[in-house]
């Protein structure tokens, strides 16, 4: 489940040009105002990644956290053919595969919230992925006979995982791992631990739309994130969030559709029926302690939908935004207190 997350994030109470423009030099050369921040950005798989750090912003802190971030995306990397998830798929009805400890940390991750989700968020979904290939110029609606056929090599509960020894099993051929819901939130809270071994204690990083924020602003204010519109241009947010040492994760249903016949197909799938989901909820944005991975809980909420998704965030106890295709908007009862409605064409539900 790739999903091309929109959180923005802004130290600014707004972001004006200006600010823009110098990021974009900060990201080339790596700059500073005297006292002020310093930005690098690199173009990372599924993930343009940006950091900011207010303190001990120096080489050595950047390669770290660029090093770390670049060597989970490639692991975790279903695509690439010499990644550590590939070599466990291309294993798949042969034998076990022994695998690193950020991988089997991710597995159980993705395990977890199969579980508390009766299946509905499920790691090995990445066969109905390929088969829609929605986000490619190869989307399209599969006969019914397709689905059926590839919904056998779909199964949370058929993968094999022994701690002890480290291994993974996928029991069937051509059963297919997808770390796509969880990676970037993973290398976000991996990320934190990197520049707190390094001993920064103000910064913002976005890997590819999951933001962490780690401590507050040098002045002591919390940091001020967008959330963004949805299917508005990039920056443009329908609100903005207070948030110190937390991490911030949007997944919405309008990046990746197409339409067919008058109906839009995205790209969340529900591996119960083997198709689309279709719930009235357009975006959902989780804001998570720092050391936890918002990104596969933000995927979870969006395919369980309004209702089943609060509940299921007030169960995990993560501050939830959940937007209908109503434009309504609804929140947990811990973020409604630091949540700005920016855009008046949306209304709040109240919580």
């Amino acid at each position: 489940m790739i999903d091309t997350s929109r959180t923005r994030w802004s130290p600014l109470e707004t972001v004006a040009t200006a600010f823009a423009v110098a990021g974009i030099l900060c990201s080339l050369f790596g700059c500073s105002a005297p006292g002020g921040p310093v930005t690098q950005t690199r173009e990372l798989p599924f993930a343009h990644t940006t950091l900011t750090l207010y303190d001990h912003a120096d080489g050595a802190t950047f390669a770290a956290c660029f090093e770390r971030i670049g060597t989970i995306l490639h692991e975790f990397n279903m695509y690439s053919a010499d990644s550590e998830i590939s070599a466990v798929n291309q294993a798949a009805g042969k034998g076990p595969v022994v695998v690193s400890e950020d991988f089997l940390e991710a597995l159980q991750q993705g395990l977890q919230l199969a579980s508390l989700t009766d299946g509905l968020f499920d790691p090995t979904v990445g066969p109905l992925v390929k088969l829609w290939g929605i986000g490619s110029d190869k989307a399209h609606i599969p006969t019914p006979e397709q689905i059926r056929s590839v919904l056998r090599r779909v199964g949370w509960k058929d993968v094999v995982l022994d701690e002890p020894a480290k291994t993974v099993r996928l029991p069937r051929p051509g059963m297919t791992l997808d770390f796509g819901a969880i990676l970037k939130g993973f290398a976000a809270v991996e990320t934190g631990r990197v520049l707190s071994a390094h001993g920064v204690r103000s910064a913002v990083v976005d890997i590819g739309g999951s933001v962490l924020t780690l401590g507050s602003r040098p002045d002591g204010a919390p940091w001020r994130i967008g959330i963004q519109t949805p299917g508005a241009p990039t920056g443009v947010s329908v609100g903005l969030v207070d948030v110190r040492d937390e991490v911030v994760n949007t997944s919405g249903s309008y990046e990746q559709f197409f339409i067919k016949n008058g109906r839009r197909y995205q790209h969340i799938m529900d591996p119960h029926t083997g198709y689309p989901v279709d719930n009235g909820v357009e975006s959902v944005t989780v804001i998570a302690n720092r050391l936890h991975n918002a990104d596969g809980p933000t995927l979870a909420i969006l395919a369980l939908g309004v209702e089943k998704g609060l509940a299921f965030a007030n169960r995990l106890g993560v501050d939830t935004v959940v937007i209908g295709t109503d434009r309504r908007i609804h929140l947990t009862p811990g973020v409604s207190r630091r949540f700005a409605l920016v855009d008046s064409t949306y209304s709040i539900v109240a919580p």
